[in-house]
């Protein structure tokens, strides 16, 4: 029991974290955008470089039922190319040149189910769950939801789309992870229609684990 309780103090909380659970929760749709005034350039080395060199500007309504995110290439009409709070240097170093895009750069706002804090989901935390309605038909449930959730290390999994490792890639009656339950207590497994990809698990770059009972389990 003291050998537990010390490996416990022991893990740092994100280890910590990895074995217990992320428990998800649901992102709902406001009609609010997050606008942002944007500079890039093609040659960018930088990580998420068709969103880098971009600061926040202001917030603005949208009809609901538009792209999660959007933008406009005449961002003169709205900010005048003087105007101080645009970005001078994108986030691989460079200083933008007067030929580099302007624009003016929109993200879908969401609210958290459970707590009512504000987001966007580019950078949303692990177990933000939401549904990406904008997907093809092919990539949606039977209710209709196209389920994506951000696990660990910020990869976005489409709960709906087919597996890299699918074996039935050219059928689409199929699912290759199966989910059960209301979000965003989501259980994913390959429990019905399925093929042989796999057992339910999810698979990225840097983590690997189930979502059961909605908690993403190592």
């Amino acid at each position: 029991m003291v050998r537990q309780r010390v490996l416990c103090r022991a893990l740092s909380p994100d280890a910590w974290k990895l074995i217990m659970g992320i428990r998800c929760f649901w992102c709902e749709e406001t009609d609010r955008v997050q606008r942002y005034l944007r500079r890039y350039h093609a040659d960018c080395s930088a990580p998420w470089r068709w969103l880098n060199g971009m600061v926040e500007f202001d917030q603005a309504v949208r009809p609901p039922r538009t792209y999660y995110h959007d933008a406009t290439d005449r961002p003169h009409d709205l900010v005048p190319r003087d105007d101080p709070r645009w970005p001078r240097q994108c986030d691989c170093g460079r200083v933008f040149q007067g030929l580099d895009s302007w624009q003016v750069f929109t993200e879908r706002i969401y609210r958290r189910a459970d707590t009512g804090a504000e987001l966007v989901l580019r950078p949303a935390p692990e177990g933000a769950m939401w549904d990406a309605w904008w997907s093809p038909d092919c990539y949606k449930g039977a209710d209709g939801r196209s389920l994506m959730v951000m696990c660990p290390g910020g990869h976005e999994w489409m709960i709906d789309s087919k597996a890299s490792n699918c074996t039935m890639k050219d059928d689409w009656t199929h699912r290759c992870w199966v989910r059960h339950g209301e979000p965003p207590n989501i259980t994913v497994d390959k429990n019905g229609i399925t093929c042989a990809a796999g057992a339910g698990s999810i698979l990225t770059a840097n983590w690997h684990g189930f979502l059961r009972a909605g908690e993403l389990v190592e």
